[in-house]
């Protein structure tokens, strides 16, 4: 704590959140807090009212309810900005009296001293990322038996269903974050290996969805050129465009946990079938309860020329969105050139549409 007071940037954020007359009094706070739910009490939840009032309409959620303190949950959530779909999540348990939950954070993330010191304070735990087939191997087994360590102290955990964020708009859980979770358990009885992790999908999606220039312009390069070369810091303007830009309402919904009897049918199977199903489990009930927006259903018309879900919004919903987007457009055109307009267009929308697309393939 001391470290942090110390720094600089965590002033800044002090004034920011607090307002500069507090600095002194928070500080004072930050100094004695003893443990991280003192933390998160006494200064996240405060951080994440800053932020639903600066750049949201509301934060919405579904499920909690349903969360038992003294129970674990491996939270497995669709990823759709850098930081803000499990702090939310994490924030959203202490106000309504829950244990909060641990969050897996990637090592590309932890950018300074600063960012490492406040994410350990904060319950997050790194995810080490490496191209060596070896080191992979050896990482995912140190963050599997990490994860079970955790859930039988009872502690939740949040991961993403994948290794960074959807920049599609399709929520798709990759077969080898499944493949992680199930390193540490029982290998000859893959059911109650994965079963005792009590895995729980959490659908979260936004009204406007945090950094979809970056994303869209991202996924246009790396088509055009075959691979796309991040920047120095780029991660960090995404964290802080993810937390600044307008997200109008954000919702998270708490899908129910995937249990032994859900998977029974699958006892003896191949253990690529199990994985797969498991992994079809949580994108079904991510699709089921994922929110959608006026917004969404605009871009699937406008992306298929159709006026298929016209009755789902107003002409002032269209000219909000449209204006939204041309606003995108622009920027991006300026930098790319005109003759990126047709796949562009179909990118942007399509973080929008897929999720209708989803829903309607699974329902």
């Amino acid at each position: 704590m001391q470290l942090l007071v110390d720094d600089a940037l965590i002033e800044k954020i002090i004034i920011l959140v607090f307002g500069e007359n507090h600095v002194n009094e928070v500080k004072t706070i930050l100094r004695n807090i003893k443990n991280a739910t003192e933390l998160q009490k006494k200064i996240m939840t405060q951080c994440k009212r800053w932020i639903v009032s600066n750049s949201m309409k509301s934060v919405e959620t579904q499920g909690l309810d349903t969360i038992q303190n003294g129970k674990p949950y491996l939270f497995t959530g669709n990823h759709r900005d850098i930081t803000l779909d499990a702090f939310m999540l994490q924030i959203s348990m202490v106000e309504n009296g829950l244990n909060s939950c641990n969050i897996a954070f990637g090592s590309n993330l932890i950018l300074n001293k600063t960012i490492e010191i406040f994410s350990k304070a904060n319950k997050m735990f790194k995810v080490e990322r490496s191209q060596n087939i070896r080191e992979l191997a050896k990482n995912s087994q140190h963050l599997s038996d990490y994860i079970r360590y955790l859930i039988k102290e009872r502690q939740s955990v949040w991961i993403a269903q994948r290794n960074g964020r959807t920049k599609d708009g399709n929520d798709k859980t990759d077969h080898g974050i499944i493949t992680m979770f199930s390193m540490s358990g029982d290998r000859n009885d893959l059911i109650t290996n994965l079963s005792e992790l009590n895995i729980t999908p959490v659908a979260t999606s936004y009204e406007f969805e945090p950094c979809a220039m970056m994303k869209a312009r991202e996924r246009y390069i790396t088509e055009r050129d075959g691979k796309y070369v991040k920047q120095p810091m780029e991660d960090m303007d995404s964290m802080i465009s993810g937390i600044w830009k307008k997200k109008g309402t954000m919702n998270i919904a708490i899908c129910p946990s995937i249990t032994k009897e859900d998977l029974i049918e699958y006892e003896g199977a191949d253990k690529r079938i199990v994985i797969q199903a498991v992994a079809d489990l949580i994108d079904k009930r991510i699709y089921e309860n994922y929110r959608l927006y006026p917004n969404n259903f605009i871009a699937y018309d406008w992306l298929s020329g159709t006026s298929t879900f016209k009755n789902r919004y107003t002409e002032e919903d269209k000219f909000v969105f449209k204006a939204y987007c041309d606003k995108i457009f622009s920027k991006l055109y300026e930098e790319l050139g005109s003759e990126a307009e047709p796949r562009f267009t179909e990118i942007l929308l399509g973080i929008y549409a897929n999720p209708i697309e989803n829903k309607i393939r699974n329902s």
